[in-house]
Formats: C-alpha cells, sequence, structure tokens
C-alpha cells in the first residue's frame, strides 16, 4: 500500500510553525521559494502564518472543506476556556484542548473568534483594548515614568505581576513589613513585564529542543538562572523606563519588540 502524499501547504505551513521563533518571515519566505517553486506560499501567507504561530495556533493541516461549524464550540465551553485563561494567561492551546477537552481546532475557534484574544509575550490578551484598559496602562507607565525620573534611578522598587499569590494577604503584609516600594503593575501589561519581554524568551531560546523528564526541568531552570550573570538582569531592569515612555506615547495600546 502507497503511503499518503502530504500536500504541500501542509508542508509548508510545518516548515514555517518549526523556523518560526527564531527565522524572520522574510527568510522563511526565501527558503520555501527554494524549495518548492511556484507552489510556495505568497510573501503576505508566509508572514500572516507565522503570526498565527506565534500568537498560539498548532495545527498545520488543511481545514474542512464543508465549513459546518465545530460542535464543540458551546457557550459553556467559552466560559470554561476564558476562565481557565484567565487564570493562567501563557496557557497553550494543547492544554485546554486537553483540560475542556474539545479538539484543537475548536478551542481556537474559541479563543481567537469567540473570545478575541491574541498573545503578547506568549500571554493570552484581549486582541482589542478597551479605552478603559488603555487608560489604564498609560496612567500606570505615566506615572512609573516620572517616579523613575523624579528619584533619578536611585530608588529601589519591588516589581510583580498581580498573579494571586503575589496580592494575597500574607505577601502584601511581609512586603509592607519588608519596606518594599511597591511599584504600580495593572493588568493587561505583559509588554512592560521584564520577566515576559526579555527574561523568559531568553530562557526559552536557550532550552529550545531540550527534552526533560519529571522534575529535572525544574533543576535545569534554577541552573540556567544562577549561571547569567548580573550584568543580564541589570539589562531588563534598565529597559523598563523606554518601554514605559512607548507605552505613553502610544496610548496605552500594546506593543512589541
Amino acid at each position: 500500500m502507497s503511503e499518503q502524499k502530504v500536500p504541500r501547504s501542509v508542508q509548508q505551513r510545518t516548515v514555517i510553525k518549526f523556523l518560526g521563533e527564531n527565522v524572520p518571515s522574510a527568510e522563511i519566505h526565501h527558503r520555501l521559494q527554494q524549495q518548492y517553486g511556484e507552489e510556495c506560499f505568497s510573501t503576505t501567507g508566509v508572514f500572516e502564518w507565522c503570526k498565527c504561530f506565534r500568537e498560539g495556533t498548532e495545527h498545520v493541516e488543511n481545514e474542512p472543506r464543508d465549513c459546518r461549524p465545530r460542535t464543540s464550540v458551546t457557550e459553556p465551553n467559552t466560559d470554561n476556556a476564558d476562565e481557565l485563561i484567565r487564570e493562567n494567561r501563557r496557557i497553550t492551546i494543547k492544554e485546554l484542548g486537553a483540560m475542556l477537552p474539545i479538539s484543537v481546532g475548536s478551542v481556537e475557534d474559541i479563543v481567537k473568534y469567540h473570545l478575541h484574544y491574541r498573545k503578547v509575550n506568549a500571554w493570552w490578551i484581549p486582541r482589542t483594548l478597551l479605552d478603559m484598559n488603555k487608560m489604564v496602562r498609560m496612567q500606570a507607565a505615566s506615572h512609573l515614568l516620572q517616579q523613575f525620573e523624579d528619584e533619578g534611578g536611585k530608588q529601589a522598587g519591588f516589581l510583580q505581576d498581580n498573579a494571586r499569590p503575589h496580592t494575597a494577604k500574607t505577601t502584601m503584609e511581609t512586603l509592607w513589613k519588608l519596606k518594599r516600594n511597591l511599584l504600580t503593575h495593572p493588568p493587561y501589561i505583559p509588554d512592560l513585564a521584564p520577566s515576559d519581554f526579555y527574561l523568559f524568551g531568553r530562557l526559552k531560546s536557550d532550552l529550545q529542543g531540550m527534552r526533560f523528564v519529571d522534575d529535572i526541568i525544574n533543576q535545569t531552570v534554577q541552573e540556567w538562572i544562577h549561571h547569567q550573570p548580573q550584568v543580564f538582569f541589570e539589562k531588563g531592569i534598565r529597559m523598563l523606563p523606554e518601554r514605559w515612555k512607548k507605552c505613553v506615547d502610544s496610548g496605552g495600546e500594546y506593543f512589541e519588540d
């Protein structure tokens, strides 16, 4: 029995998904042209697929031609997906599918076309910010920038996101006892958190391609962190004032590097 041939479109999407995080879209298109010639995706097509995979798309197969609605795209599944995303902004499409449990394609429909989320720095965020969200982001960034300029960048501050363990009563009481200057950090702000726009990307790049068993990954991450020089962490922190200014200048919109 002859082996079923993989469609050229699926082959190309597989290549784009594999290269997309580390290779520029234009270079991917150039490589595909060399391999597939006239059957190569257009430049726009390659750029759009790169964007889709960076925002969390998992599948590379062709969509069904009958265009029938997915039966798993229901109101309960949509509500459950929204709740899971709000609890963990870094959850993946595949993890959502396993937890609901429904197909990856149905999860993508729910997340992108019903909940209208997209990814920034590996975080699920609303595709379109409300005016109030923009105002909160801009005011927070403006306040932090003014505080930095007034203090000449010499006053130490404590910056953390709004995860429940970080905002718990015991945590806040401990920070107060330690007399830490807690910096403002509103929701929907991964592009202004050094861990998201700086640290995790480099960690992911260095550990890419590795496979881990049990708790070895925890040990590996800790060793990676301990091996980074002090200047590595200083660089991420020193990028903050410039990013606060970008947020203010953009009127509170999201921005990516």
